[in-house]
């Protein structure tokens, strides 16, 4: 009994066309939750693919299945021996711990390891029951259907843009179902010999009729859609009074009256090109009125010379951190005054034009461009400064014309490239943090207005008085607005306070729905009623990946529909630390799991974003509370699991090549034989014996032609072929007589029809 099976080449094929529907199914995952990376889960279907074409006994598929999970899970989450007691107890706990938790659906304080061992034996049953039905029922329409459906409702309901995906799942979907018609014709009507080939010939077809039908579907002229928002329709509210003003997304600086409906807006921005996907960052406020926010005190500070000003813990002073490179380009976008940063701010490498003012707010930590000014105010000088401070208050002048009136008029560069870093935040030292904050601090970001509803408060307290850290009740509130179910993202049915009712109080009791601006906005205001300094930040999310440069960047297109709002915590010892209470948003936080694992805060790499195509992340792939990864390597770097399995495959290839050596053999001298010259027919006919005692058995030494043609077992019509060609041959080659083109013609046409039918 072998353990085997061989595999066709159209049952490859179809295999192949699988695995990209499936990816479909995944690649939504990166946008739409806080999946870093989907690289372990194509891994887990790859192999479950590979498994369910080659064993053909499928019980005997599901330990290697489940060894094959544990193992890329080991590789998440433990640097110990796969084998190790240490790393079989962690998931025997965690297991003991989560499994009541998980039948009382409280997905949200399951342990991150527990949740991807669930998810990912989920997703294994299920993708082996599709290859079933699939692959071997041959029933594959309705998955294509299914396919194109769930692309469709994300597209529709979701901030998910679906439009490429749809029409790669059409050209997937039609070609695995012409495999699939092909291959069954195969097994009722086997073909040998030259006519397999056939059966890839007929595969032709289907294949430029998707192809032009695809493209023409794709490159033709369209028109705007008749049903912009079928939300509103199926909702009811498509006909019902105007909910609010509608607006168009973007950065705006004015931010004291939150909420109402807007419209997205695909306009450019910038282009930037970085190794590092995260946020852009571009201003801070810490007075939150009930209605938007304000800012409170600021200190100026005018920077001459930018490309010489070297920034020192500009928001973080205790987490480990990456540097990374950014280039913004706004010459065919929309520009803007203030400058964008992802991380931390440490050089303005250049800036076009080159003459130029920045304006430093140092309380908000936000840069303002500013042409070279004519007139120089008299600024207060601060010891140890090499430049001047300036203080004001927001009660004397707006920021805007204030800077103005300092550094001339605002300037809105071309571009500009900047030197930054990026956090790495040690889980270990975070939780460690106590609430002894600066006096200076608590004072500017716990300030919540008098009026604010006493059921906000209430509220927070719940979420957090089971939380002993300050970083664990971030987390339950941020888990809370994520997952906690009652929030909807939304957009355009975005209804807004009623005069006088605070802003947070009727998102998170009335309305329960919002975009970015509510999520943000509630999860400060509720940290800040616990005693936790938080303050309202924006700026863009990373933008969508259009390319690499020749380093390997990313180069990324940021729109106004990118504009984003999110939230910095102060935690002493490691500074602001950014988290996100948008559950359709990725994390900009990076953690670094060593709680458990006992890891230290040195040198401990961190990849790009994640699915995004450069992510590489080496922890929980579904942990809704982070977007980025704990342990990995540069995403230039093959994981370790992905090496061993590629050894593997490397191995069984090399296996089944040894067991198929003959046939290998047999198919080489075929193909030669046809590529062979027919003038030449000596050369022809000796590659001819070669097959034959391939195939039979070799020649006895000092053994004639005549004699070994007739030793070996062949039937009598192909004896006769074989002893015809070998009266000719031993007229041309002993008797120097040339062949007459009609013998000439047969003797090939017979070595032809021979070479076909030796089989071993």
């Amino acid at each position: 009994m072998s353990i085997w099976k061989r595999p066709k080449g159209l049952e490859w094929a179809a295999a192949l066309l699988l695995f990209l529907m499936l990816r479909e199914w995944l690649l939504p995952l990166a946008e739409l939750t806080d999946t870093g990376t989907l690289w372990p889960f194509y891994m887990i279907v790859a192999g479950i693919l590979l498994i369910d074409l080659v064993v053909p006994y499928r019980w005997l598929t599901f330990p290697v299945k489940l060894v094959g999970i544990l193992w890329i899970l080991h590789a998440d989450f433990s640097d110990t021996s796969f084998f190790s007691t240490e790393w079989l107890s962690q998931i025997y706990l965690s297991l003991q711990r989560d499994i009541p938790l998980a039948l009382q659906q409280n997905w949200t304080e399951m342990l991150p390891l527990t949740r991807n061992l669930l998810f990912d034996l989920m997703l294994a049953l299920l993708i082996s029951m599709v290859t079933y039905l699939v692959l071997e029922q041959r029933q594959g329409l309705w998955f294509v259907f299914l396919t194109e459906l769930y692309l469709a409702v994300l597209d529709t309901f979701l901030p998910f843009e679906a439009d490429g995906a749809i029409i790669r799942t059409l050209i997937y979907g039609f070609l695995l179902l012409a495999v699939a018609h092909v291959f069954a014709i195969s097994k009722q009507a086997p073909l040998v010999d030259k006519r397999r080939w056939t059966l890839w010939k007929a595969l032709i077809a289907p294949v430029l009729v998707v192809a032009i039908a695809a493209g023409v579907a794709y490159a033709g002229p369209k028109k705007d859609p008749s049903w912009p928002d079928p939300i509103a329709f199926l909702t009811g509210s498509g006909n019902g009074p105007a909910i609010g003003t509608m607006k168009k997304v973007g950065y705006d600086n004015n931010d004291e009256n939150l909420g109402g409906p807007f419209q997205q807006d695909d306009t450019l921005v910038f282009v930037g090109v970085t190794n590092e996907r995260t946020y852009w960052r571009g201003d801070s406020k810490d007075m939150y009125t009930g209605r938007g926010w304000q800012k409170g005190e600021r200190e100026y500070q005018v920077i001459e010379n930018p490309p010489s000003y070297l920034w020192k813990n500009m928001l973080y002073r205790g987490p480990e951190m990456k540097d990374v490179t950014a280039t913004l380009d706004f010459s065919k976008g929309e520009r803007f005054a203030t400058l964008f940063y992802p991380g931390q701010l440490k050089r303005v490498v250049s800036i076009d034009p080159s003459q130029v003012n920045l304006v430093y707010d140092s309380n908000h930590q936000q840069v303002e461009i500013r042409a070279v000014r004519e007139t120089r105010p008299r600024p207060v000088e601060q010891p140890g400064e090499s430049s001047p401070i300036i203080r004001s208050r927001e009660a004397i002048k707006p920021p805007e014309q204030q800077v103005a009136e300092r550094s001339h008029v605002a300037l809105k560069p071309e571009s500009y490239q900047l030197e930054v870093e990026v956090p790495i935040i040690s889980e270990k030292a975070i939780m460690q943090v106590g609430m002894n904050y600066p006096d200076e601090v608590k004072q500017r970001y716990l300030q919540v207005p008098e009026e604010l509803p006493q059921r906000v408060k209430d509220l927070a307290k719940s979420i957090t008085e089971k939380a002993p850290t300050p970083y664990e009740k971030v987390r339950a509130i941020e888990n809370y607005l994520r997952t906690g179910g009652e929030y909807k993202y939304e957009t355009k049915d975005v209804p807004v306070p009623a005069p006088g009712q605070d802003f947070v109080d009727h998102f998170l009791f009335d309305s329960h729905r919002g975009y970015c601006d509510h999520f943000s906005t509630s999860m400060a205001v509720m940290l800040r009623s616990v005693g936790i300094p938080a303050r309202w930040v924006k700026g863009f999310a990373p933008g969508t990946v259009v390319g690499k440069d020749g380093l390997g960047n990313d180069i990324v297109e940021v729109r106004n529909k990118d504009a984003h709002s999110w939230v910095e915590v102060y935690f002493p010892g490691q500074g602001w630390i950014p988290f996100e209470a948008t559950s359709t948003f990725v994390s900009p936080v990076r953690i670094k799991y060593d709680l458990y694992t006992g890891d230290q805060e040195t040198s401990l790499p961190i990849p790009n974003l994640g699915e995004q195509p450069s992510r590489n992340r080496g922890d929980g792939r579904m942990d809704e509370l982070e977007g980025a990864d704990a342990v990995g390597k540069r995403s230039w770097k093959i994981p370790g699991p992905v090496k061993t399995i590629g050894v593997a495959i490397v191995v069984a290839g090399a296996y089944l090549a040894w067991r198929r050596r003959g046939a290998i053999t047999l198919w080489w001298l075929q193909r030669k034989m046809r590529n062979h010259p027919n003038e030449l027919y000596e050369d022809r006919y000796n590659l001819l014996m070669q097959l034959v005692q391939h195939v039979h058995s070799r020649r006895e030494p000092g053994e004639t032609l005549r004699e070994y043609v007739k030793r070996i077992e062949l039937t009598g019509d192909k004896r006769q072929d074989l002893q015809y060609l070998t009266h000719w041959y031993e007229r041309v080659h002993y008797g120097c007589r040339e062949m007459e083109e009609k013998a000439r013609a047969i003797a090939h046409k017979i070595m032809e029809r021979l070479s076909q039918q030796l089989k071993p």
